[in-house]
């Protein structure tokens, strides 16, 4: 195996925190990477909390995740890490090939997005990218202009409409439940981190976001966290230095 390709940055011991739920895939991963040169797991966990615990004591270089933890949700959690440890890069560890999950994943700040079947070298690459200060996930953005697209106009929305306008006259056509998936979304939450949460099966949570697209005419899970928030039936999550009212 090549030590280090010359376009990649030359990093001495980057550490690396693993976080997945999976005993085996962070076995798996840990073995992988400590055969990589200059490269160090020095904590894994199937915890977010006790990673941003250990982010805390000990700063790693890059945090690996697995987009599927349970609850805190992506969003709330990198925002925490954001906040508590801002020079550590993360890099989310997916299991589908997925433009939601990739919107997912730049949306709550991640430096880089692996599927868990990627060639070992590819994982290298990204997580060598991100601890030098780089954009891995750009890359991906570039080649799916349709994800880009949203993820502008995310942004667009949030910046023009601010994170509420409440329309106390406005009816609310969604459940309660329906806007408690949506509430979940907004913290970052996958179908399934949702499912968990909320004790329903994860057919349940994706048949709602289903019924609640349908009702809105839209088309992604965003736009109605984008839509309920602008109308005040939801709040977004807490941001870094945002004092709650």
């Amino acid at each position: 195996m090549a030590r280090n390709d010359e376009s990649e940055p030359a990093l001495v011991s980057i550490q690396v925190v693993l976080v997945d739920d999976s005993p085996l895939m962070r076995a798996g991963v840990r073995t992988m990477l400590e055969t990589e040169w200059g490269m160090d797991v020095i904590a894994e966990t199937d915890s977010l909390d006790e990673a941003l615990d250990y982010c805390r004591s000990r700063p790693p270089d890059v945090l690996l995740m697995d987009l599927d933890l349970p609850a805190p949700g992506l969003m709330q959690g990198l925002m925490r890490l954001r906040r508590e440890c801002s020079d550590c890069a993360v890099v989310i560890l997916t299991h589908r090939d997925d433009d939601d999950e990739l919107f997912q994943a730049v949306m709550a700040g991640a430096s880089g997005h692996v599927v868990d079947d990627a060639q070992p070298y590819e994982l290298a690459a990204t997580i060598r990218r991100a601890a030098a200060g780089g954009e891995p996930i750009g890359q991906l953005l570039a080649a799916r202009p349709s994800v880009s697209q949203r993820v502008l106009e995310a942004f667009r929305e949030l910046a023009l409409y601010g994170p509420q306008m409440s329309r106390e006259s406005e009816p609310v056509p969604l459940s309660a439940r329906q806007l408690a998936i949506l509430r979940y979304a907004a913290e970052g939450l996958t179908n399934r981190q949702i499912a968990r949460t909320m004790g329903y099966s994860e057919h349940t949570i994706k048949s709602e976001m289903s019924a609640i697209l349908a009702e809105l005419c839209l088309k992604h899970r965003t736009e109605a966290v984008v839509h309920a928030v602008r109308r005040g039936w939801i709040s977004l999550p807490e941001r870094p230095g945002q004092t709650a009212n």
